[in-house]
């Protein structure tokens, strides 16, 4: 299974050249209303709440886990404008399986579970509220298993309908026993290197080289150049052929002539 990651131009050197991926804690996320879809009942005889018990869960889930997410579809207009740099940036297409998503072991929840629940309305009403005891304990040691999931696909996996359009996949990881200084805000622990970027952490797990298998070029690309004056001509020049000569596809993404979409070809700085 491939699966798509849509970035800049400067964070796809990054990735490439460290064969390392950034997940980001829930609320660093762009979405509001992450993990806010529980729908606990309010206890009859209980002193915890729906609103309580929401908030907690949101809170002890929070900053103990990583979330990288994910697509199926690297040819998605309005995903290159919104993540992709505004078409200038680049997607990455990384084979889960060789990556790492897929284990169940090592992951809270594996991407062949992750595909996103997009829903008009948010579930209510159907779990019981949790105990004191219950939500303190919320966060300790998840492990991807039937009796833990209803709760942490509440939690990652339902977001309203109008994000449909990313068809957003997701991993999720257990971040809380990695050995990292917060408050330092970077650090390298094992196979994770937290880093800071614009003032929030990213954690930064290396994957295999190879788990590295497709580029797409987005169509202003070249725009990094002439408009931000992050590169010389040279410099693109040699950076893109130096992904040509790895063994990945390496595509230039332009409109179809004859539809809204957009396609992608074999890119010239492709090297056999």
């Amino acid at each position: 299974m491939i699966l798509y990651k849509y970035m800049s131009f400067k964070a796809a050197i990054s990735v490439i050249e460290n064969s390392s991926l950034g997940f980001s804690c829930l609320e660093d996320l762009n979405d509001p209303f992450e993990c806010t879809a529980f729908g606990f009942e309010d206890g009859s005889d209980s002193f915890v709440t729906a609103s309580m018990a929401t908030n907690a869960c949101k809170n002890r889930f929070s900053r103990n886990y990583g979330v990288l997410s994910l697509t199926r579809q690297p040819l998605n207009p309005l995903m290159w404008a919104h993540y992709g740099d505004e078409h200038q940036g680049v997607v990455i297409g990384f084979d889960a399986k060789l990556a790492g998503f897929t284990d169940e072991d090592a992951c809270v929840i594996p991407c062949q579970y992750g595909e996103i629940v997009y829903s008009a309305t948010k579930p209510h009403k159907n779990l019981p509220t949790l105990s004191s005891e219950e939500l303190m304990s919320i966060g300790n040691g998840i492990k991807f298993n039937s009796d833990s999931f209803n709760l942490v696909k509440r939690a990652f996996l339902y977001k309203s309908i109008e994000w449909s359009y990313e068809e957003e996949v997701r991993v999720v990881k257990d971040i809380s026993a990695l050995p990292f200084s917060y408050h330092f805000g970077k650090g390298r622990s094992n196979a994770w290197n937290k880093i800071s970027v614009a003032g929030r952490p990213l954690y930064c797990l290396d994957i295999p080289e190879n788990a590295i298998k497709e580029i797409y070029l987005g169509r202003h690309v070249y725009k990094n150049v002439t408009k931000k004056n992050d590169f010389s001509g040279d410099e693109l020049k040699e950076i893109l052929l130096s992904w040509g000569r790895k063994n990945l596809k390496l595509l230039q993404c332009k409109p179809d002539v004859h539809s809204w979409q957009l396609i992608a070809e074999q890119s010239v700085n492709q090297q056999s």
